[in-house]
């Protein structure tokens, strides 16, 4: 079976056992990659989510600030 590096072509059946375990290794971390790239945007979709949920809810029971984010707990 052909393989492509670094856009050249190789026979894989001339790769050592421990060139083609490199070459697995390396493959399983790209899948690894994409796998969490794709974990990541499932938190960003519920977190979006449960902030939109926290904030109806806050709404819903009148929750109040108990002061200012302008104010900075100063009283000068």
């Amino acid at each position: 079976m052909a393989l492509t590096i670094d856009g050249k072509t190789y026979d894989e059946l001339s790769f050592s056992i421990d060139l083609r375990n490199k070459i697995v290794a390396r493959q399983e971390i790209e899948a690894s990659k994409v796998r969490h790239q794709v974990e990541l945007e499932k938190i960003q979709v519920l977190t979006e989510y449960y902030n939109k949920k926290i904030l109806e809810l806050m709404e819903k029971e009148k929750i109040q600030p108990i002061k200012d984010i302008e104010d900075n707990g100063s009283n000068s």
